[in-house]
């Protein structure tokens, strides 16, 4: 499916909807530039499961919201090896009953095919060009 978002409000309704597909164990890999509209995105999709604070875990690599089904959202942007992933466990988490949410996802060689694929365009300042499809 191909989306075009004109703000910030447009992308959190089409990550809600899409999140109203997702199932325990899924892996969403989100794919873009800086600024393209990913953690908004991903605020988007948690917000459809539960009313959590949804910050960048760029430092942290991982946060976790606890819903009834457990999100977990990846940022491996500053992620140095996949070995630095497997030392924080998150091959568990990754795999487990949770649903993950990754961006960055090229940092890391191996994802299951069976994963979803959303890709973010920068159209112009506002407007982003979103692909969602399986990997």
């Amino acid at each position: 499916m191909v989306y075009y978002s004109h703000n910030r409000e447009e992308t959190l309704k089409i990550a809600k909807e899409f999140a109203k597909s997702l199932k325990s164990g899924d892996i969403v890999l989100l794919y873009g530039d800086l600024g393209a509209g990913k953690t908004v995105f991903v605020k988007g999709v948690v917000s459809a499961f539960c009313s959590c604070v949804v910050t960048s875990p760029t430092f942290t690599i991982v946060n976790t919201y606890e819903a009834n089904i457990p999100l977990y959202h990846f940022d491996l942007y500053r992620l140095q090896s996949e070995e630095e992933l497997y030392d924080i466990g998150a091959e568990e988490l990754l795999f487990g009953n949770g649903i993950s949410l990754v961006e960055w996802p090229e940092k890391k060689s191996f994802w299951p095919p069976t994963c979803y694929k959303v890709s973010f365009e920068k159209i112009d300042e506002t407007t982003r060009k979103i692909c969602i499809g399986e990997a």
